[in-house]
């Protein structure tokens, strides 16, 4: 038992020493760097013989994990939805921000060099979306590399975060981040399992279009990140399995018709979770919160979303939110770091005791 302990607390030593790192400070594996090559997503082979130094970020999903690997100080360009106004994440406040749609004039920029991009060693990272092919092709006029991505599991999620990692030379980072990730995962089922949680949650998750309500489906990112932190999503279709679609439209009916503990709300709803239940007419005993932008990205800062679910609808389990208003904290990439980390202290030592 002694030696257990021991064990347990050496680790936390280990992990909250490497949590409290600067996020600017990328791991040092960058030396014996082998060539990367990647097919994006209008065809082109995409070619790295060394670490890209400057990255233009064109998507949140991609700053977020940009700077879960540490290369804050790499990130030149962002799209319009990372801008911290919007993500609320101050470490890219100071950074230049563009809408995707300008792909002609963010091509001239970074063609012309702005803040250093060189375009026979630097990359853009944007989504693999066939509306982007357009601003794709763009680009590559002017000879720049651009790497896309279309993850749509938690799975490709942590492919992507490797994949990353490989272009900006930082395997062994994107290595860790992955294998919290898979932790996370592991852990929370496990731990709903050890207290005997069988009856789960049912919980929903809310996202806005044009006005229009709609929920997450069974394809949708935000529920699958629901469903690993424990909780049954009752808006699931199972006719639309493997379809692009990832939420359908509702009105507040089904709020009062479905049974459901849990609401999520997307983190650009503009009101707050008070006006959405006074807005829908829902019940009091549904607990409504609303994410944060990082939190259902596909990357290392799902982790976060994860943990805030399940501490959402299992309290018992995790324990309670820090903010019982209903809306989650301030997006701070160095506290996800840190909590990503706790959490895999934790698990690592649940699996110590149990043997």
């Amino acid at each position: 038992m002694i030696k257990k302990t021991i064990i347990m607390i050496s680790l936390l030593f280990i992990l909250f020493g490497t949590a409290m790192m600067p996020l600017g400070a990328a791991d040092a594996g960058t030396t014996g760097f082998e060539p990367v090559t990647m097919t994006n997503s209008i065809g082109t082979q995409v070619t790295f013989n060394e670490p890209a130094v400057k990255v233009a970020s064109l998507g949140l999903t991609f700053s977020t994990t940009l700077l879960a690997l540490g290369c804050s100080e790499n990130i030149i360009l962002i799209d319009n939805w990372s801008e911290s106004g919007r993500s609320g994440i101050f470490e890219l406040e100071s950074i230049t921000n563009r809408p995707i749609g300008d792909g002609q004039e963010i091509a001239q920029m970074l063609a012309n060099g702005y803040g250093g991009f060189d375009k026979d060693r630097d990359v853009i990272f944007m989504y693999g979306y066939s509306y982007h092919s357009t601003a794709i092709q763009s680009m590559e006029t002017f000879g720049l590399k651009v790497v896309t991505f279309y993850p749509m599991t938690y799975e490709q999620g942590m492919d992507m975060t490797k994949d990353i990692g490989a272009v900006m030379g930082h395997n062994d980072k994107a290595a860790e981040l992955v294998d919290l990730m898979q932790t996370t995962a592991a852990f929370h089922e496990s731990e709903l399992n050890r207290h005997g949680i069988t009856e789960r949650a049912n919980a929903v998750y809310v996202s806005f279009s044009g006005g229009t309500i709609r929920v997450g489906n069974v394809n949708s990112y935000s529920v699958i990140l629901m469903k690993i932190a424990g909780g049954v999503n009752p808006a699931d279709d199972s006719s639309m399995i493997g379809s692009a679609l990832t939420s359908y439209a509702v009105d507040s009916t089904f709020f009062i018709q479905m049974d459901i503990d849990v609401i999520f709300l997307d983190p650009f709803y503009s009101g707050t979770p008070d006006d959405f239940r006074a807005e829908m007419n829902i019940n009091n005993n549904v607990k409504i919160y609303k994410l944060t932008p990082v939190m259902n990205q596909y990357g290392p800062t799902s982790i976060d979303g994860i943990q805030f679910m399940a501490k959402a609808m299992y309290p018992q389990v995790f324990g309670a939110l820090d903010d019982q208003s209903g809306s989650a904290p301030a997006n701070n990439m160095i506290y996800i770091a840190i909590a990503a980390l706790l959490v895999s202290a934790i698990a690592v030592g649940y699996v110590i005791f149990r043997k």
